[in-house]
């Protein structure tokens, strides 16, 4: 079943208003090698790493935890993440266009949520749904500051952000609002151990 895109809001003179509700996907990057000739920077996935992103892309179809969705995505310039959104996102029915920000490589600096949050509003067309692609920490980070309190957000939080991880944040607001986003959904693809 697809997301549902509007919210009863209040009703006025016999008719109910609505307001539009808006998805922010928070993918993790797949399980990457650990060196590269290139540096930390240009990293490139692993066997697994590779497995991963195929599987994520299943989920961008009709009724998996992707499907319905379909926006902008902003993607960070590392290898690793960029292998990430080809293999897993890149022309799916879920991203209608891609950009790469080289502002969410967190390997020179700390990348905050109002880091990630500048790269979605220079990028967002004001329609449809978000999704960033970058590094750990800044999802779990960015996750646990848009998060409203629940079970739910807590739970996933503890656990830590898995490679190649998602989370699915609903809001409805013109941008994504510190702690007022409800987590919808979180998870990783799930491979069998034996691949490397």
């Amino acid at each position: 079943m697809a997301p549902s895109r509007y919210v009863l809001e209040r009703r006025v003179l016999g008719f109910w208003e609505t307001r539009r509700v808006r998805r922010l996907v928070v993918v993790r990057h797949a399980k990457a090698r650990r060196d590269s000739a290139r540096g930390d920077h240009g990293r490139e996935l692993s066997t697994r790493g590779r497995a991963q992103a195929s599987l994520l892309r299943t989920w961008t179809e009709h009724g998996r935890p992707l499907g319905g969705l379909r926006g902008t995505a902003v993607v960070s310039d590392a290898a690793r993440t960029l292998e990430t959104f080809e293999l897993g996102l890149a022309g799916s029915p879920v991203v209608a266009r891609g950009v790469v920000d080289p502002a969410l490589y967190n390997g020179v600096r700390d990348v905050t949520t109002r880091d990630v949050l500048s790269a979605l509003v220079a990028a967002d067309p004001g329609y449809g749904d978000l999704f960033v692609v970058c590094h750990n920490p800044t999802v779990s980070y960015l996750v646990a500051d848009l998060a409203a309190p629940s079970d739910v957000a807590d739970a996933a939080l503890r656990s830590g952000f898995a490679m190649c991880g998602v989370a699915v944040l609903a809001y409805d607001h013109d941008v994504p609002a510190l702690g007022s986003c409800d987590l919808e959904f979180y998870g990783a693809p799930e491979l069998d151990a034996r691949v490397p």
